[in-house]
């Protein structure tokens, strides 16, 4: 069966849209008109292309931070009981949202067609990623669906959340900047100009601080336009020159080199990479599908590149702890407890408590920073405004003294 779209009247000639599962268009309209319902429009819910093979991909996605949601409640209506086709219907009777209604029924036709979750998940590679669809159908093989859904949606939310509060820890220091900035342009600009003129026409000696300034305010009047040209060029070219994985692995080690955002990022990502890796280890995943799948949620390109070492290495009969600290890119404390794990038989429950380590460090680090960003914002901000208040009444200090 497949998911068709249709636009319809009914019985008073009001407008209705929804979403039919059938064999073809013809099919679909006659399942309409046996539902009282006129046909106006019907086509197939996505258009699709066929990239390799028999494997049909379509570019739908969520909307954002959806999937860990859509997965969250799957997995309640699984553990539940519910069969995985009532399951996928129920959330796709209860979507609001356009997107998301097509994905659910395309997935529910295909397993009502008798194919598995995980082949219906890897037809939409926008909306679910290769952990998703792999981890799916290790819990399908494996009959344990629902706490592979469970642990996905946690890893999920955990990813979710870590983002925002990535994203939240900086986002009110640049703003601030930037209005401080904006603000003392303005001030460079249209302000201290018509302040200096005063000064101009006293003849005296200005102050060393107001000469300054009024240099400054003289290039930005005259260049200001030219350095934002720059300024605009350099930050095109530098994300320009990130699509090149020459540069992009250059940048990633420098960041790692860095004092603060180095051990950062270290720790992020190794989390990352061992909270995947639990999850499809604890999927009955073989453990070298496993390192080359969780490399893939890696973002960092050098510590990427070490975990692809990492399974090359275990593939070649190296141990896991072994792998990585021979690639000495992962945290010590990392390895140790892997090293743990593997001599205990309970890697899977080790590498979730190293990611929930790791995790907690990285949300304690980011809140470290954030305290420390936005004191040192306002410090900026508060010395700014006070070189621009001394430049200029130092000078009218100076005229009042020789007045008097």
């Amino acid at each position: 069966m497949e998911a068709f779209e249709y636009t319809s009247l009914d019985t008073t000639g009001r407008t209705k849209k929804g979403i039919i599962q059938a064999e073809n268009a013809k099919q679909a309209r006659q399942l309409l008109r046996s539902q009282q319902l006129t046909p106006i429009d019907v086509q197939q819910v996505i258009e699709r292309h066929v990239s390799s093979g028999d494997l049909r991909r379509f570019r739908l996605r969520f909307k954002k931070n959806e999937l860990p949601l859509i997965i969250r409640q799957l997995a309640t209506l699984v553990e539940a009981g519910l069969p995985i086709d009532d399951a996928l219907l129920t959330l796709q009777e209860q979507s609001d949202h356009r997107n998301t209604e097509r994905i659910l029924s395309t997935l529910y036709a295909k397993v009502m067609e008798g194919q598995s979750l995980a082949y219906a998940m890897r037809l939409f590679p926008k909306a679910f990623d290769e952990l998703v669809a792999t981890s799916v159908e290790a819990g399908e093989q494996a009959g344990q669906l629902a706490e592979v859904l469970l642990q996905l949606a946690d890893y999920l939310e955990t990813r979710e959340t870590l983002g925002k509060k990535s994203l939240s820890a900086l986002i009110y220091p640049m703003i601030l900047v930037v209005t401080a900035i904006a603000v003392v342009a303005g001030l460079m600009v249209y302000i201290v100009p018509k302040v200096i003129d005063v000064f101009a026409s006293a003849n005296v000696v200005l102050p060393v601080m107001t000469r300054v300034l009024i240099a400054i305010s003289d290039f930005l009047s005259r260049f200001g336009w030219l350095l934002i040209l720059i300024l605009g060029l350099l930050t095109l070219g530098f994300f320009t020159a990130l699509q090149k994985p020459e540069f992009k692995l250059a940048w990633h080690r420098l960041l790692l080199k860095m004092p603060v955002l180095g051990p950062l990022t270290r720790t992020a990502q190794s989390a990352r990479f061992t909270r995947t890796l639990a999850i499809l280890t604890h999927s009955a995943v073989p453990i070298v599908s496993a390192l080359s799948l969780a490399s893939q949620v890696v973002r960092n390109e050098v510590m990427r590149q070490a975990c692809q070492q990492v399974a090359a290495a275990v593939r070649e009969g190296a141990s896991l702890a072994g792998a990585m600290r021979s690639v000495g890119e992962f945290p010590s404390l990392t390895v140790k407890l892997v090293n743990s794990g593997e001599q205990s038989g309970r890697l899977s429950d080790m590498l979730n408590r190293i990611a929930m380590v790791q995790e907690r460090d990285v949300e304690n680090k980011l809140t470290t920073l954030t305290n420390a960003i936005q004191p040192l914002a306002i410090l900026f901000v508060g010395l700014m405004v006070l070189f621009i208040v001394l430049a200029m009444l130092l000078p009218i200090f100076q005229i009042n003294t020789l007045l008097t």
